[in-house]
């Protein structure tokens, strides 16, 4: 299939976060008083936003308490802040094929449920400000719901001049997966990031790429 243009998903599939994610939860846990938790429940509890991601590292018996998790919440925000460019990085192979796409007339996009700021930055310092097309980076706003919410996604392909039908939706889980489909755009997964390739395709991926050389075929054909 032929595509026009790109979406990318942020965490697990143009860079590996997670360090920086385990690192601010636990410092937040700790400044609170409560249980660590491991690089296995950080990853569990990650794709649905902030909130989410917060509630699923607290204690059981306190996920349901919102107003611990809104205290939780805001004391993670600020860990983050400091903690977000320690030691996130791009996946090898990744920025070269970013740029691969681009010579060859793609237009890209990200599309991230982290903060909108961050995302923004975090392209900027790790893939440079000519990597995506102008105004077609985004986090998580006051502008669009979280992903799986197409809206984000519409809005993106606008900014590209891409047909939905024409544009690749890329990710690593079944949130960006149900981005895709609900956006009517081609759902991508890619298995180096967060979350399996049986995940991927029971959420409906229609290809899954285990290497970036993989997806570099299937966008480039070569």
């Amino acid at each position: 299939m032929q595509f026009s243009a790109a979406i990318f998903d942020l965490d697990g599939t143009l860079c590996d976060t997670i360090g920086d994610l385990h690192t601010s939860m636990n410092e937040m846990l700790c400044t609170v008083g409560l249980p660590q938790v491991s690089r296995e429940t950080v990853l569990a509890s990650i794709n649905n936003g902030a909130r989410e991601f917060v509630r699923g590292c607290l204690p059981e018996e306190l996920q349901r308490d919102e107003q611990t998790l809104d205290r939780c919440l805001a004391i993670y925000k600020e860990c983050y802040a400091r903690h977000y460019l320690d030691t996130t990085y791009a996946y090898s192979g990744m920025p070269e094929l970013v740029a691969d796409l681009r010579a060859a007339g793609y237009r890209l996009g990200v599309l991230s449920n982290k903060h909108d700021e961050m995302v923004k930055t975090i392209i900027s310092k790790v893939y440079g400000d000519d990597a995506f097309d102008d105004y077609a980076v985004w986090g998580g706003s006051s502008m669009f719901p979280l992903k799986p919410d197409p809206a984000a996604a519409f809005y993106i392909a606008g900014t590209l001049r891409a047909r939905p039908d024409q544009t690749a939706f890329i990710g690593d889980s079944h949130v960006d997966i149900a981005t895709a489909i609900n956006a009517g755009m081609f759902p991508v997964g890619v298995s180096w990031g967060y979350r399996s390739a049986q995940v991927l395709r029971d959420a409906g991926a229609k290809a899954v790429c285990s290497s970036i050389d993989e997806l570099r075929k299937l966008l480039l054909g070569k």
